[in-house]
């Protein structure tokens, strides 16, 4: 479990820096994008930018908040029928979603690769780079649900 543990950590660390990266980094677009409009100029692929951003913290700060178990959950299921019960309905929401991002990842990555035949409209990219983002970020949560399902089997094992 250690390093699936500590990889998981590193990895959400990781993220946050780069969430905060990304969020500065629209602010600054954003507001440059002010400065140039009163100046007379525009900044033709500003709001393309700050977009693919944008959906970049959405995903991504998405796998922290998982993390940091943020999401609404799930508490009254089975509590009353016991800890044995309880673990149970746990492990199989843990599968479910286990199974939700390795679909995500793989239609995601496919997705992504076809997607490079196509250029965004402005800065003329691969639009399988701002697509890289949904199979990254699914890649992401697996490791952190793979990481909880074996720190619940170590805390409580059969």
């Amino acid at each position: 479990m250690g390093s699936l543990l500590r990889l998981s950590r590193a990895l959400n660390v990781a993220v946050e820096k780069l969430l905060m990266v990304i969020g500065a980094a629209i602010c600054v677009i954003l507001f440059a994008q002010v400065v140039f409009r009163y100046a007379g100029d525009s900044l033709g692929w500003s709001e393309e930018v700050s977009r693919h951003l944008l959906v970049a913290i959405t995903f991504l700060g998405g796998t922290v908040a998982y993390k940091r178990a943020s999401f609404i959950g799930l508490q009254g299921i089975g509590h009353s029928l016991g800890p044995a019960f309880q673990r149970s309905v746990v492990l199989v929401l843990q599968v479910l979603t286990l199974a939700c991002f390795a679909l995500i990842a793989w239609f995601g990555a496919a997705y992504t690769i076809k997607a490079a035949e196509h250029t965004s409209a402005s800065l003329q990219i691969p639009m399988s780079i701002p697509y890289s983002v949904i199979p990254i970020s699914a890649l992401v949560f697996i490791v952190h649900v793979l990481a909880d399902m074996v720190a619940a089997r170590e805390k409580h094992p059969r």
